[in-house]
């Protein structure tokens, strides 16, 4: 007679395979900016890979092919518009970001749209920025990024070198902006099992008859 045990390992091997689509769900993407298209004092942007894990971590990797190490003076700035509308966020019109993931002086810095100002006063404990072989990379969890499945994004840098920086953008100004599309398994939400009341709480008069 199959038991228990054997109904356990049906069910088992049941959420296995349910499962198993999900596995690897991770994906990245590329995107291309012409190089040497601005200032030669400026980060040239070149390459751009957006990738996430199945926990939806966001990595942005930035090659900048004219910087070893970036100066103090150069700010890189990549702007996320969660709800994909433009006018919403800040730089309404334009662009509508409403998140900021910044380089200035070796300091990373993550900023929030708010009431159409940034806010770089809490940083998400997802956040993370280092530079290394001439490639910027920063990373932050979809949560911290309005939670959105897909978002646009563009990215801006400047040499702040004498009274007249130098800039460079990608992609270019006027030209749509690049979009991604985060693939990551859903979150199963589990929610705890109702609590039967007690009958003397569902019927104080039944039990005042045992009495």
């Amino acid at each position: 007679m199959r038991g228990p045990t054997w109904a356990l390992g049906v069910a088992g091997t049941a959420c296995l395979l349910l499962l198993a689509p999900l596995a690897g769900a991770s994906n990245s993407s590329p995107y291309a900016d012409a190089a040497a298209d601005g200032p030669a004092a400026a980060p040239d942007l070149t390459a751009v890979e957006v990738s996430n894990d199945d926990a939806a971590n966001i990595t942005f990797r930035i090659s900048i092919p004219n910087r070893a190490d970036l100066a103090d003076t150069d700010l890189v700035g990549l702007l996320v518009d969660a709800d994909g509308k433009t006018g919403t966020g800040c730089a309404r019109g334009v662009f509508g970001a409403e998140y900021a993931l910044d380089v200035l002086a070796g300091r990373y810095a993550f900023g929030r749209c708010v009431r159409g100002r940034w806010d770089f006063g809490r940083r998400p404990a997802s956040f993370r920025g280092a530079f290394a072989a001439s490639t910027l990379t920063l990373k932050a969890n979809r949560r911290d990024l309005g939670g959105a499945s897909r978002f646009t994004f563009r990215i801006g840098a400047a040499a702040a070198t004498g009274a007249d920086p130098a800039f460079d953008f990608a992609p270019d100004v006027g030209t749509a902006a690049w979009s991604y599309q985060v693939i990551a398994p859903p979150q199963a939400v589990f929610k705890p099992p109702k609590r039967k009341a007690h009958a003397c709480k569902s019927r104080p008069r039944a039990c005042l008859r045992r009495v």
